[in-house]
C-alpha cells in the first residue's frame, strides 16, 4: 500500500483555501451589521420594488431586515471596502506565481495564511477610519494573491495525475467550504455577539493551521519527513510530476506569450470568472436589498450553494478522471466540459433571475442553482495551468488569473454606482447582463483555442520529456489518452 501522507497533504491544502476564502468573503455579509440603515425618507414601504418583503423580524428592534450599524458609509464606499481586496489581490497575483514557482512554496503559503488571519484581527481596530480599512483590506488581498499559483504549484508537486481532477476538486472544495462556514457563522456571530466579534473569531482560528502545516509537512514528496517509501515513489514518478529543481529551470517567457493555449487560459479566465465572483460578493447585498432576506435567513441561503459545492466538485472531478481512464474524452475534452458547464447553465439562471423581479422563491432558487453549477471553474479553467505546464504553474497562475481578477474588483464598485439612489431590478439587471456575455464568451473561447496537454516547453530545450512531445503524434497511442 503507497500510503496516504499526498491525501493528507491534499486536505491541508484544502483548508488553506477554506481559510483564505472564508476570510475573503466574510465582510460581504459583515458589512450589512457595519453600515447604518438607509431610511426610506418618506417612510413608505412601497418605496421598495417587493413591500411585502417587509416584515419585522426583530433582529435589530427596526421593521425589516436592515440592520444598523455605527458606520456611515456610502453604497460606493461600501463597495470599494468589499472591492479593493480584489485590487490587492489582482495586483499581487502575478509576482505571487513568480515567487511560488521560484521559492520555496509552503512558505509562501503560510505566509499568505498567517498574514491573512493577523490583517483579519486588524479590521475592527482599523474600522473607524474608512481610509485606514480600505488600505488595510487592499493589502489583505495583497497577500491573498499566492493562494492559487501556491496551490496550483503544490498540486504538480504533489497529486498524482492519475488522481488529479479528483484530487484538485476535493482543494478546491475548500474554497466553497470556506465560503460557506465564512457567511453562515458572519450571519449568527454578528446578530448574536457583534460585528467585531466575526473578524476576532475568524482572524485566530486560522493560526492553527499554520502551527501543523509547520511541522508536519515539507514543501515536496521528495524532501518530506513522513512519509513511506512507496508513497514518494508512487508521486515522484507519477506523469508530469514537478520536480524541486524545477524552479531553478530559466522560464520560457517567449514560448509562454506565443502559445495559442495560454492566450485562451488568458481570456477564459478574464470572462468566465465574472458569474463566481459576482454571486460571491453581491449575492449576500443583492439577498439583503432586493429581496429582503434578514441576516440570518441570507447567511443560510447565500451559503448553502457553497456546500452543496462542496460535494458536486469532487463528484464532477471523479467523472472527468473517470470518462478519461475510460477513453470516453480526453484531458482538453474534460476541461472543455468542466468550462462549459461553469458558462452556459448559469448564464441562462442569471437571465430568469433578472428578470424574475419579486418572484422571490424562483429568484432564490435559481441563484443557489446557478452557484453550484458555476462553481465548476475549480475543475475548469482554474485548474488548467497546471495542465498545460506543471513546472511554471503558478507562474501561469498569476499571469492568467491577474486579468481574471478585473471582475471582482468592478463588480462590487459598479453595483454601488449604479444603485446610490436606491436599489432597483433595472439597477441591478446591467450587472447581470454584463456577466452572462462575458461567461458565453469565455465559453466560446475555451472550447475553439483551450487545451489541456501539456506544452512541449513546461521542460527545457533537449530534454526527453520535451524530445517525446515533440513526435507524440508517432507515440504510443495510449499515452496520448492520457492528455
Amino acid at each position: 500500500m503507497a500510503g496516504y501522507v499526498r491525501f493528507a497533504f491534499a486536505i491541508m491544502l484544502c483548508i488553506a483555501n477554506m481559510i483564505i476564502y472564508g476570510l475573503k468573503v466574510n465582510i460581504s455579509t459583515t458589512i450589512i451589521g457595519m453600515v447604518k440603515a438607509r431610511k426610506v425618507v418618506d417612510g413608505n414601504n412601497a418605496a421598495h420594488p417587493c413591500p411585502q418583503f417587509e416584515i419585522t423580524d426583530g433582529m435589530s428592534g427596526s421593521d425589516g431586515p436592515d440592520f444598523d450599524g455605527p458606520y456611515d458609509w456610502s453604497p460606493f464606499q461600501q463597495g470599494l471596502v468589499v472591492s479593493l481586496y480584489f485590487a490587492g489581490y489582482m495586483l499581487g497575483m502575478f509576482p505571487a506565481g513568480y515567487f511560488a514557482d521560484r521559492f520555496n512554496t509552503k512558505y509562501v503559503l503560510l505566509t499568505s495564511v498567517l498574514l491573512n488571519s493577523l490583517f483579519t484581527l486588524l479590521v475592527p481596530v482599523v474600522a473607524e477610519s474608512i481610509g485606514v480599512l480600505l488600505f488595510l483590506r487592499f493589502m489583505t488581498g495583497l497577500v491573498s494573491a499566492a493562494n492559487l499559483p501556491v496551490v496550483n504549484v503544490l498540486v504538480g508537486k504533489w497529486v498524482v495525475y492519475e488522481e488529479k481532477s479528483t484530487w484538485v476538486a476535493i482543494i478546491n472544495a475548500g474554497t466553497s467550504i470556506g465560503t460557506v462556514i465564512s457567511i453562515f457563522t458572519s450571519g449568527y456571530i454578528m446578530k448574536d455577539i457583534s460585528w467585531q466579534a466575526v473578524f476576532y473569531i475568524h482572524g485566530c482560528l486560522p493560526l492553527i493551521w499554520c502551527a501543523v502545516f509547520f511541522i508536519f509537512f515539507a514543501d515536496n514528496p521528495e524532501t518530506q519527513k513522513y512519509i513511506s517509501e512507496p508513497e514518494r515513489e508512487l508521486i515522484v514518478n507519477s506523469y508530469g510530476h514537478r520536480k524541486p529543481q524545477s524552479g531553478k529551470s530559466q522560464v520560457p517567457w517567449k514560448d509562454i506569450f506565443t502559445s495559442k493555449p495560454f492566450w485562451a487560459l488568458v481570456a477564459t479566465n478574464t470572462l468566465g470568472n465574472f458569474c463566481w465572483y459576482f454571486m460571491l460578493t453581491q449575492l449576500p447585498l443583492y439577498m439583503n436589498k432586493m429581496l429582503r432576506f434578514d441576516i440570518k435567513s441570507n447567511a443560510v441561503i447565500s451559503c448553502s450553494p457553497y456546500l452543496i459545492n462542496a460535494i458536486t466538485n469532487p463528484l464532477l472531478g471523479k467523472l472527468l478522471d473517470w470518462g478519461r481512464q475510460k477513453g470516453f474524452w480526453t484531458q482538453t475534452n474534460a476541461r472543455k466540459i468542466a468550462v462549459g458547464v461553469s458558462c452556459i447553465p448559469p448564464s441562462i439562471l442569471m437571465l430568469a433571475i433578472a428578470y424574475s423581479g419579486c418572484e422571490r422563491v424562483g429568484a432564490t432558487v435559481m441563484l443557489v442553482i446557478s452557484i453550484v453549477i458555476c462553481g465548476a471553474i475549480f475543475v475548469g479553467h482554474l485548474i488548467n495551468q497546471n495542465d498545460l505546464a506543471p513546472n511554471y504553474a503558478g507562474i501561469l497562475m498569476g499571469m492568467t488569473n491577474t486579468p481574471g481578477t478585473i471582475s471582482a474588483f468592478i463588480l462590487p464598485a459598479l453595483v454601488g454606482e449604479l444603485n446610490k439612489s436606491g436599489h432597483t431590478f433595472e439597477n441591478w439587471r446591467y450587472v447581470f447582463w454584463l456577466s452572462v456575455i462575458c461567461q458565453l464568451m469565455a465559453f466560446v473561447v475555451f472550447v475553439l483555442f483551450g487545451s489541456a496537454k501539456i506544452q512541449k516547453w513546461n521542460y527545457p530545450e533537449g530534454s526527453p520529456e520535451r524530445n517525446a512531445l515533440r513526435n507524440e503524434d508517432t507515440a504510443d497511442p495510449s499515452a496520448s489518452k492520457m492528455i
